[in-house]
């Protein structure tokens, strides 16, 4: 009978802590009072394995193995239920559930608290790794850095909160009383101790649980949670570490850093014999590590700008490539006006600005990145007006807290800006570099006037929008001169070679039109008119966009120099000619003897209007030369052709100086009437 009972208790017992683990409520109580049960399962498996039945002993012991089988199943899943509590960060009452459930530990394993102190160190540190590695299965805005720390600074709390005094007392209170006479055994209706006890026997009945509750000195215990202090700190830096490498948006990494740190400030500090500024430094260089790089990958992908500029200079077609849309375009009178006509503004301003799609390809590339530097810019503004002296608990002094600002809102944002800036100033260096290169690879292809006018665009287009930085203000301006010397020479070359033709006039068009005494010309030859007509309409039809005061400038010192060289050189011509036909006629002279003949009078006669008509040629191709100077001028004060031209022309004709005044003057108001005419030149 009494086999048979204690068989029945054994079987009740399975049964009882099946429930108590399934309960929600009074949790660490229910852990405790399994435990117990465990305990008492134990003893009746070995009561029963030891005293078998009279004549069934083998079916018996089968019964008895099979029992131990599922107590062992049982008490596996009490461990697991007690690491899910001992795993949990609560304080307050979560803290009395704790207490029982290393209680519960300290029974089921017949641990002493030295053990259950480390298992619990243990199961926080499995809890603090499981953090991480279930970031991807939780909610994103409690990141596995947050439970951490929070882990981390309740596990230091708890501990000195517990161990030695509360946890050894109660461990004590197991061993004042048998397990039988405990009333949370003796409550269970399933065990019916009230009928079943009595078939137990003493060992049972009189059982009382011994754990070693004074093996733990409050030495080991400091020198034990440190040592795992030391660990887990760098369990949860390396652990954020790899989070953060998973974050490629800087605003992300920002609002972790605020998340994380505000966290540590209001709880680092809380736990006695530890310094918070540890943990704080190593968050701190984690962060700012990811952050760093972050800037500078940020900040590298300018160089995309670098690769379209390349593929499309690889990729040219000329009139397709460099194609410019005009205003007054179909498909531009045809755009839509209605919500503010913002596509129709776009694509006049696209136009005026020479933005085709080769340029508009390289400025949206460019745009872009321009838009997660400036979010960069926006961060790090924010980073500097943080304040970190949140100190509800007025646990601090006031040293501490501004010494934190410094480094949180200070150090640390301008150690970030520093990178920030030496990022941009490299990024900037390689891509002026880059298109240098660019430059200086197709200089000689035949198309390289129009390749340099796309990248014109391009840089102006870059430069408009630099960021504020003083070092990167000169950016490409090195480039600017040659490109501008490129489209001066392919904006003027056709207006020159015609002008140079027409300086072999030998005559003057509109001779008639001249006025005063001694008559001079108050107008250009149609020659020097058309030329700059010419030079001007050429100029609109590369772009207006193109001619700033510098590229205008360039183009009147270029001009300057290219008209005194062909200007020179007609005048050399024409003074040749005229040596040559002097000494003939000088040696047809000498050949003739005796008093000149009606013949030789008209042949005078022919000279001297010859010489006539060349002075009117050369008076009228100085005043066309000044009327350039006045449109060609410039603040500089060069040494040019045309200054040349006009003192050779002025020593040949001989004018008189109120003649030559005249001159000067005439020209001076034919360009200020006529200048608008020219605008884009003048």
């Amino acid at each position: 009978m009494a086999w048979v009972v204690r068989g029945k208790a054994l079987e009740m017992c399975g049964l009882v802590v099946g429930r108590l683990l399934r309960r929600g409520e009074g949790r660490g109580r229910n852990l405790v009072t399994a435990a117990k049960v465990l305990v008492l399962s134990r003893l009746l498996a070995k009561s029963l394995s030891e005293s078998p039945a009279a004549g069934e002993a083998e079916r018996d012991k089968e019964l008895v193995e099979e029992s131990k089988r599922k107590l062992g199943g049982l008490r596996r899943r009490l461990l697991r239920a007690i690491e899910r509590t001992l795993g949990r960060s609560e304080s307050g009452d979560g803290r009395e559930d704790l207490v029982q459930a290393l209680c519960a530990y300290s029974l089921a394993t017949s641990s002493g608290a030295r053990d259950v102190l480390r298992h619990f160190l243990h199961v926080r540190g499995e809890a603090i790794t499981l953090a991480f590695e279930a970031e991807d299965d939780v909610e994103p805005e409690v990141p596995g850095i947050l439970r951490a720390l929070e882990l981390y600074t309740r596990t230091l709390l708890d501990v000195q909160a517990l161990v030695p005094r509360r946890l050894t007392e109660a461990l004590a209170a197991l061993k004042t009383k048998p397990l039988l006479k405990d009333e949370s055994i003796r409550e269970l209706e399933g065990l019916r101790l009230d009928v079943s006890e009595r078939w137990f026997g003493d060992q049972i009945l009189f059982f009382t649980p011994y754990v070693r509750h004074d093996d733990l000195e409050v030495s080991q215990a400091v020198d034990t949670l440190r040592g795992w202090a030391k660990k887990a700190s760098q369990v949860i830096l390396e652990g954020f570490g790899k989070t953060l490498q998973r974050v490629n948006d800087f605003k992300t990494v920002v609002d972790l850093r605020t998340r994380c740190l505000e966290v540590w400030i209001k709880d680092g500090g809380k736990a006695k014999g530890f310094d918070p500024s540890v943990i704080l430094n190593g968050l701190r260089n984690v962060i700012n590590d990811r952050m760093v790089q972050l800037l500078e990958s940020r900040v590298g992908r300018l160089h995309l700008v670098g690769t379209e500029i390349e593929g499309t200079l690889g990729t040219w077609r000329p009139g397709t490539t460099d194609q410019n849309a005009s205003l007054w375009d179909e498909d531009m009178l045809e755009m839509e006006i209605s919500n503010g006509a913002s596509l129709f503004k776009q694509g006049v301003l696209a136009r005026t600005h020479g933005r085709n799609d080769a340029v508009s390809r390289a400025v949206k590339g460019y745009q872009s990145w321009r838009h997660l530097v400036d979010e960069v810019v926006t961060v790090l503004d924010l980073l500097k007006k943080q304040r970190w002296d949140n100190d509800l608990e007025d646990i601090e002094d006031e040293a501490s807290i501004e010494s934190r600002n410094t480094l949180l809102s200070k150090d640390d944002p301008q150690m970030l800006q520093d990178h920030f800036d030496t990022s941009l100033e490299k990024a900037y260096t390689n891509l002026h570099e880059k298109i240098s290169a660019l430059l200086e690879t197709y200089k000689d292809r035949e198309d390289s006037g129009q390749m340099s006018i796309y990248i014109l665009r391009v840089l102006r287009d870059i430069r408009s929008e630099l960021p504020k930085n003083a070092a990167l203000q000169s950016f490409g301006l090195s480039l600017v001169p040659q490109l501008h010397r490129k489209l001066a020479t392919i904006v003027s070359a056709d207006a020159v070679e015609r002008f140079a033709v027409s300086l072999n006039r030998k005559s003057v068009p509109g001779r008639a039109l001249w006025e005063g005494n001694p008559e001079l010309p108050v107008q250009p030859s149609p020659a020097a008119f058309k030329f700059l007509r010419s030079l001007t309409m050429a100029m609109a039809q590369l772009g207006s966009d193109l001619w700033s005061p510098a590229a205008v400038r360039v183009l009147k010192v270029h001009l300057r120099s290219e008209l005194g060289s062909c200007c020179n050189a007609a005048l050399k011509a024409r003074e040749d000619k005229d040596s040559n036909k002097a000494k003939t006629n000088g040696g047809v002279a000498n050949g003739d003897s005796g008093t000149g003949t009606p013949d030789e009078d008209q042949h005078e006669n022919t000279e001297a209007v010859d010489l006539e008509k060349r002075k009117d040629v050369l008076i009228q191709f100085l005043f066309d030369i000044l009327i350039l100077k006045e449109a060609l001028e410039t603040k500089a004060e060069v040494g040019d052709g045309l200054q040349s031209v006009e003192k050779t022309i002025g020593s040949q004709i001989e004018l008189e100086s109120s003649s030559r005044k005249r001159l000067e003057q005439g020209a001076m108001e034919f360009w200020k009437k006529t200048s608008l005419l020219f605008g884009l030149l003048a």
